[in-house]
């Protein structure tokens, strides 16, 4: 699988690393993988959350795998708690993705997290760690 998952629990953080080729079905099942092995987790239900982008090779994502991704991960979202979510990127076709991604989780009812996207991993990061 090309998402490797790391939890910094000084920062409060759980921090995602995608390598090489990812295509809709990969996000699908790491997703659902990260849902059930981490985010329902108590310990990290207030944990803001950094998807780093920048080390994959090849991006294949359709309208509809990201209509799904969005979906499945609103269906997590908690609307007493404001968590963030920021998205780094590499390239001007993972930033259109990002985009794409972020307009359709927010379609979603369940929809909640406060969600940025940057080139940077030191501006995510410091922008996780402002208040909301």
């Amino acid at each position: 699988m090309p998402a490797q998952h790391h939890i910094d629990n000084d920062a409060r953080l759980i921090i995602t690393t995608w390598q090489g080729e990812a295509q809709d079905i990969d996000f699908i099942e790491a997703l659902k993988k990260y849902q059930d092995d981490i985010q329902y987790h108590p310990d990290y239900i207030n944990y803001n959350e950094l998807v780093n982008l920048k080390e994959i090779t090849n991006i294949k994502l359709t309208t509809n795998g990201l209509i799904n991704i969005g979906k499945i991960a609103s269906s997590t979202d908690h609307n007493e708690i404001g968590r963030k979510l920021a998205i780094v990127v590499g390239s001007n076709k993972a930033y259109f993705l990002a985009r794409m991604y972020k307009v359709y989780r927010s379609l979603s009812q369940n929809s909640c997290k406060h969600i940025s996207i940057f080139t940077k991993e030191n501006e995510a990061i410091q922008w996780l760690q402002k208040s909301t």
